[in-house]
Formats: structure tokens, C-alpha cells, sequence
């Protein structure tokens, strides 16, 4: 039994400095990252990177090669600068509830240190609260607030807590800046979901996020900082709390700038595509590849704000030149056809003398017919112009309007106006025909101009009436105006 216990214990201690000896591998992040690069001012090439030293002392070491089919060429002409803001950090923190006082006490100090090297860097913190049933989280909060008064969720110890890491990594999904850090705070050694631990770990290096592990040593938590390619802190040292603040001090250091002229300078209307190599002395370097293209040019020029809001006023420009232009077309030709229409000539109508008082119908229905619409079409158009040009159209616009008759059999009755041209008359031809003796052939009419209806005297013999006013010329029809043609009555209603 001593010798199984032994060879145990034995086992136990080779895992795990196998563990932490592998996490440590995995763990050692790389002193230079690319964030990101622009192509769109080639041959000048910016890339934003960070870093974890002081580039600047070693200027003289950095070495960029491009390479184009094979060929390699070095650039000499390059400048480094320092941003004068820190690195934004984007902080999901995912931390267990409290089971007493003094462990709710380390949990919000821990969460306000994090909260504030947070707002420091000008960034936003987020915090999870891990639960096996709910989803628990905060948005915004302030590290003034990350008190022990603050009302933290009392849960059970989660048995599944990377079920609340892959909702926060979900959460995650929607946040497209490039310096986010996921930190998972357990108490336990152990989870029982612990067979997630790979499947976690592929979501995580699919979205390329960087974890943190902040719990007690065990082959579990170690393993879980290895698979998600993170780094490991001992939740009981001082020196792993320590080095967790120091590797998110690192995490919000300023971004440094590398611009550097293309020793290439391709055409950019040509397909190329290069591979670079920034080497900083014998500290290793950082590689990405670009790629020169016609319409990868397009697309950088059209995005480009110098570039696209220029365009895009000059259209606007031109689009309203258009429109003016064919609406100054619009109202040449219709005036040349107004022009046209007025050229022709007035046929005015006689009166006859008394002795041919007793001219038959027929006559005056064939001089009606042959020249009556010429004559008062011509005159018609030349009085709407005139009233036009002066604005002095008044009234009331109507969308649907009713003639009522007032007296005789037909009072009561209604007439609607549909059309853009309503006559009235004795006439067959008119589309309100009256059988009153003292009415003429056509003997007025109501025609719509800018949505009022005008009614107008054709020239009749007992002329028109409109509210005990003869009408001497045309005027805008109202609600419950009355008219009066020879001895009908009738009033207009609009609404």
C-alpha cells in the first residue's frame, strides 16, 4: 500500500510539472503582433503593431523585406512612432458568486482593480457572474461601484462554469475590437463540464481571443490555459495576481506605428501579391502578406473619406443639374406649345340682330359645333394663362366636389365632378344637360386648374350667376356657393 501511494504521489507531481512546464511554452506570448496594416496610400505601407518593449531604442535593428514572386528587396525608408493614447482594453471578467463576506470582499476588490486599469486605458469593462441556471451580466459598470455593497448575484458553486464562459464568448462574438481579454476567476480545482474543455477551447481560437485563467493550481485549470493558447495564474500567490495586472498593463500599452515606403512600388492597377517580413534584431520579427489589385484599389479609394464625400457631393451636384435641366425642357416645350395653341385665331360670335331672332336650332347647333370649340378653347387657355402668370387663382382645393340641385324636379339630385372638364348646357354633348329653354347649347362649364375648380361663361346669352353675382370672368368655386344657369338653381359642395 506505501509503494502504491508512493508510485501515486510520484505520477501526480510528473503531471503536473509536465502541465506547467507545457503551459509556460504555450503561455510565452510573442513580444511583437501585427493589429493591423494599410495598403490604401501605396507604396506607403502603415502597420499598427504592439509590443512589449521599448522599439524605439532598437530602431536602427528593424529590417522589413518584401517579397514578390521569389524576389526579395529590402525597404530603407521607414519611421516608427508611439501613439500618445494607451491601447484601448476591452475586460470580460467572469468571476464566481461568494459563498461569505470575505469572499464577496476579494471578488469586488479584484473586480474594481480590473474595472479601473480598464478605464484607465480608456476602454470598457464587462462582468459575468458565473451561474448554472441563469446568465448574469453587467454592462458599464464603473469601478466606483465595484464595492462589497454592490448587489452581487448569490449563486451556488457553479459545477459547470464553462457554460457561463461560452455565453460570455458568444457575447464576445459582437465586439469587433482588437485588444479584447477574456479572464475566468474559479475557486475550484475541478468542474465537472471538465470534458468541455476542448470544444471550449476550439470556440475561443476560432474568434483568436486571449484568456486569462485566474484559479487554484490544478491539472484541469492548467489545461484549460493551454488549450485556449491563454496564460495561467495562481489565484493564491501574490506573484500571480501581480503578473496578471502587469500582463494587462502590457495588453493597454500604446500602439506603435510603423510606416514604411514599398521598395516595389507596383502599378496598382496590376495583380501583385507580396510577403512581408519585419525582422527587430535578433528578437524575431512579425510576417503578413498584402495583396495590389485593380479593384482592391478601387475599393481602399472609394472608402477613403478624402475621396468618397467629394464623389458623392459632385453627384448630388449632378443629379439636381439633371433635374433642372429637364424641367427648364419641360417648361420650354409646353410654353412653345402654349404659343402654338394661342397663334390661333379668336372666332368671335356675332350677336344677332333682332329680325334673326328666330334662326332654327339647327343653325346654331352647327356653328356650335364647327367653331364654337376652336373659338373657345383658344380664348379658355389664354384666360387660365393670364391667371396663372399673375397667382390669381384663390380658393379652396377640393379632392371630391358635387353639384346639387336646389328647385324644381330635380332638387335634391347630385351631379359628382370626376372629370378635368365638366360643361353644362342643353346640348346632348354636355356632361351635365340641362332641359331649361333659357339655357344655352353649352352654356358654361367647370374645369379643374391647380386642384380649384373654375367655372367659367361660355359666352352665353343670359349669362351666369354665382351667388346673385353675374360672372364676369372665372373665379374659384367654394363650399355651398350657389349657381344659378338660366332658371336652374344648384349649389356646389367640395370636401
Amino acid at each position: 500500500m506505501h509503494t502504491k501511494s508512493l508510485l501515486k504521489s510520484v505520477l501526480y507531481s510528473f503531471l503536473l510539472f509536465f502541465y506547467f512546464s507545457f503551459s509556460k511554452s504555450v503561455n510565452a506570448e510573442a513580444k511583437y503582433q501585427i493589429i493591423d496594416f494599410d495598403t490604401s496610400r501605396y507604396p506607403q505601407i502603415s502597420v499598427d503593431l504592439k509590443v512589449r518593449e521599448n522599439l524605439l531604442s532598437i530602431e536602427k535593428e528593424v529590417l522589413i523585406t518584401e517579397e514578390l514572386n521569389t524576389a526579395k528587396k529590402v525597404a530603407s525608408d521607414y519611421n516608427l512612432s508611439v501613439h500618445s493614447e494607451p491601447f484601448p482594453l476591452h475586460v470580460y471578467l467572469s468571476i464566481p458568486s461568494y459563498a461569505n463576506w470575505e469572499e464577496k470582499k476579494w471578488l469586488m476588490q479584484f473586480s474594481h482593480n480590473i474595472a479601473s486599469l480598464v478605464e484607465k486605458s480608456k476602454g470598457r469593462f464587462y462582468l459575468n457572474v458565473q451561474s448554472d441556471d441563469q446568465f448574469h451580466f453587467f454592462e458599464g459598470i464603473p469601478a466606483s461601484k465595484l464595492s462589497p455593497s454592490f448587489s452581487l448575484p448569490k449563486e451556488k458553486d457553479p459545477k459547470f462554469p464553462l457554460r457561463s464562459w461560452e455565453k460570455v464568448v458568444n457575447r464576445m462574438k459582437n465586439d469587433d475590437h482588437a485588444n479584447k481579454i477574456l479572464i475566468t476567476v474559479s475557486l475550484q480545482t475541478e468542474w465537472e463540464d471538465k470534458f468541455r474543455i476542448a470544444d471550449f477551447a476550439k470556440k475561443v481560437n476560432q474568434e483568436n481571443l486571449k484568456v486569462f485563467v485566474v484559479s487554484p493550481n490544478s491539472l484541469e485549470t492548467t489545461k484549460l490555459a493551454s488549450y485556449v493558447n491563454g496564460k495561467f495564474f495562481a489565484i493564491t500567490s501574490e506573484d500571480g495576481i501581480g503578473n496578471l495586472f502587469q500582463e494587462l498593463n502590457t495588453a493597454s500599452l500604446p500602439k506603435v506605428r510603423l510606416v514604411y515606403i514599398s521598395p516595389w512600388n507596383v502599378s496598382v492597377w496590376s495583380q501583385s501579391n507580396l510577403n512581408v517580413n519585419i525582422s527587430f534584431g535578433e528578437e524575431g520579427g512579425v510576417t503578413f502578406p498584402y495583396e495590389i489589385s485593380a479593384l482592391n484599389s478601387l475599393y481602399l479609394k472609394f472608402i477613403d473619406p478624402f475621396v468618397f464625400y467629394p464623389v458623392l457631393f459632385f453627384f448630388i451636384i449632378l443629379c439636381f443639374s439633371v433635374l433642372f435641366y429637364l424641367r427648364g425642357f419641360d417648361l420650354a416645350k409646353s410654353k412653345d406649345s402654349f404659343n402654338t395653341k394661342s397663334k390661333v385665331p379668336t372666332i368671335r360670335k356675332i350677336a344677332s340682330p333682332t329680325e334673326d331672332t328666330e334662326r332654327s336650332k339647327n343653325e346654331v347647333e352647327i356653328y356650335e359645333r364647327v367653331y364654337g370649340d376652336v373659338a373657345e378653347k383658344a380664348r379658355e387657355n389664354e384666360i387660365i394663362a393670364k391667371y396663372l402668370d399673375r397667382e390669381e387663382i384663390f380658393g379652396e382645393t377640393y379632392h371630391t366636389a358635387v353639384i346639387v340641385f336646389k328647385d324644381g324636379n330635380l332638387s335634391g339630385s347630385k351631379y359628382p365632378i370626376q372629370s378635368e372638364e365638366t360643361t353644362i348646357g342643353r346640348s346632348e354633348e354636355c356632361d351635365l344637360m340641362l332641359s331649361d329653354p333659357y339655357v344655352n347649347l353649352i352654356h358654361a362649364k367647370i374645369k379643374k386648374v391647380r386642384g380649384r375648380h373654375l367655372l367659367f361663361d361660355c359666352a352665353s346669352e343670359s349669362g351666369v350667376l354665382l351667388n346673385g353675382k353675374k360672372l364676369l370672368r372665372p373665379k374659384a368655386l367654394h363650399d355651398l356657393d350657389e349657381i344659378r344657369i338660366g332658371k336652374t338653381i344648384f349649389s356646389f359642395r367640395g370636401r
